[in-house]
């Protein structure tokens, strides 16, 4: 296993040059590999250890990708794929990825919120064109339901446990179970 130093490093196959300079500038401090094809990607993957690979993928490409993800997965690196359009609208998670890296490699000031900024931004955008209205309700309301719904599922649909994850009264997610429409599944254990 290779040391990895503490510039982030990313192999990037993609063959638009243009949007080749926007990730490349996303990713400004980042070490980027670019290569232009699929077997040039495999080589690169498998020579060294990338925190991320950004991958451009065009329909008929499902083996090659199969493949990088298992590279990616065995190494624990990030993968992120999709057509020129997909990649295009992913550039806030890539300026995200290229934020500062301390000493450890670990970026500096990467957090959930700075993610959420980036996508509400691009959100709020988009409704200023629009009659925007109640949006705080709106973007409540739909972080709400994926949080609680991957919390029960965590928690194996214990409500008690989850309110407590959630920090709210059980009463009060048993509310909110109800006015979202969140099913409440629990799975059974089998005995061994």
């Amino acid at each position: 296993m290779t040391m990895r130093s503490s510039a982030m490093s990313v192999l990037l196959l993609c063959t638009d040059p243009d949007l080749q300079a926007q990730i490349e500038l996303d990713l400004k401090k980042a070490a980027v590999t670019v290569v232009k094809d699929w077997p040039s990607a495999s080589r690169a993957a498998g020579k060294r250890d990338y925190d991320a690979m950004i991958v451009e993928t065009k329909r008929g490409q499902g083996p090659e990708l199969a493949e990088l993800q298992r590279m990616a997965h065995s190494t624990g690196t990030l993968l992120v794929a999709g057509s020129r359009s997909v990649l295009r609208e992913r550039s806030g998670v890539m300026r995200v990825l290229g934020k500062d890296r301390d000493s450890n490699g670990a970026a500096q000031g990467f957090c959930l919120e700075d993610y959420i900024e980036t996508k509400l931004g691009e959100f709020v955008k988009g409704m200023k064109n629009g009659s925007a209205r109640n949006l705080h309700p709106m973007l409540i309301s739909a972080v709400e339901r994926p949080l609680i719904t991957l919390v029960l599922k965590e928690t194996n649909g214990n409500q008690i446990q989850a309110a407590h994850v959630l920090g709210m009264n059980r009463n009060t997610l048993r509310k909110k179970l109800t006015e979202l429409r969140i099913p409440v599944k629990r799975e059974k254990v089998a005995k061994t």
